[in-house]
């Protein structure tokens, strides 16, 4: 399974008439639109590739100025297996000055 998160920037004035081609192509769903035209996208498919021809369409969008792959997660996780990471994000600044980590489980 593959998701990513894309954002689309539209013209202001045709956001809406893309966002509504946006929701035909398969795995597309939409999940914001800014004022400035700005449109906040998840895309799942089962492929990168896949992956890669949905933000491609996303991009050939009539209106569509850019759009951009801003997040993607590749996993192949049967039902039986189970998923855990752990992130460490020591040598990375946080404006109190403190370490932080991260942890994901999935099933």
């Amino acid at each position: 399974m593959n998701i990513s998160g894309v954002l689309v920037h539209a013209h202001p004035r045709q956001a809406e008439s893309v966002r509504e081609q946006l929701v035909k192509i398969p795995g597309v769903e939409v999940h914001a639109i800014s004022p400035e035209g700005r449109i906040v996208v998840t895309v799942e498919t089962g492929s990168t590739g896949e992956m890669a021809d949905t933000v491609l369409m996303c991009q050939n969008t009539k209106g569509v100025l850019s759009a951009s792959m801003i997040y993607h997660h590749d996993e192949d996780i049967s039902d039986d297996d189970e998923f855990t990471e752990t992130v460490t994000t020591s040598n990375i600044e946080t404006d109190q000055g403190q370490d932080w980590s991260v942890q994901e489980a999935s099933k």
